[in-house]
């Protein structure tokens, strides 16, 4: 006999309330969630922060595969059979990471019809992410990939607070995320940070104006 769904469930009270085969842990800057290679035995979501998933070819090559911010899902290849994880995945700045073990997903995709919503939908949308970033790609200079990349970075940041990119995104890392070379990123940045786009030194984080970004995407 199947089991009835909860009545007044509410996924997000669910995905930060402690229980059985839930578990929640901060990251530091740069820290690995999990690498390329391991076993896929549970999902994440990203209840504050944002994370990074890049992907290494055999030869050595690194790609940024997502930016994900609060409200993503990742790490959903533990619903295959003896999976491994096909990236890593990385903190940028401190972030708070829900891990739900495999059965408990499993269990709550079967009972828990609004839940399967969010988590679908939390997927759909990173695939037309990551669609939207092979069209960049294909026809998009360098310096509008920057922009967009800085965009997305934004959008990423807490709304409650009136803070930088305290990931102190390095311009090695914008240049893995856009595609291209770190010295044509420093020279993209140098033009941004000349019209105000962007404001950034060693000791603080990276701040975005938007609307100047914005601005300069639409031409």
């Amino acid at each position: 006999m199947a089991r009835k769904r909860t009545l007044g469930f509410k996924p997000t009270s669910f995905l930060t309330t402690t229980r059985p085969g839930r578990t929640s842990r901060v990251y530091q800057n740069k820290e690995p969630i999990y690498s390329q290679g391991d076993r896929a035995d549970g999902a994440f979501y990203v209840e504050g922060g944002m994370v990074k998933l890049m992907a290494v070819s055999k030869c050595g090559k690194k790609a940024v595969i997502a930016i994900l911010k609060r409200g993503d899902f990742f790490g959903e290849a533990c619903l295959g059979r003896g999976a491994l994880r096909v990236s890593t995945a990385i903190s940028l700045g401190p972030s708070t990471i829900t891990r739900l073990q495999k059965r408990l997903l499993v269990r709550m995709i079967r009972y828990e019809p609004t839940f399967t919503v969010l988590f679908i939908a939390s997927l759909i949308s990173r695939i037309e992410q990551i669609k939207e970033d092979l069209e960049d790609r294909f026809f998009n200079f360098s310096e509008t990939r920057l922009a967009r990349v800085l965009l997305r970075l934004e959008r990423g940041v807490e709304k409650s607070t009136d803070q930088p990119l305290t990931a102190q995104v390095s311009q090695a890392a914008l240049a893995e995320m856009v595609g291209t070379t770190r010295a044509r990123v420093s020279h993209f940045m140098n033009g941004f940070r000349m019209k105000g786009v962007v404001r950034y030194g060693n000791h603080v984080g990276l701040y975005i104006d938007r609307a100047r970004l914005i601005a300069i995407l639409e031409g």
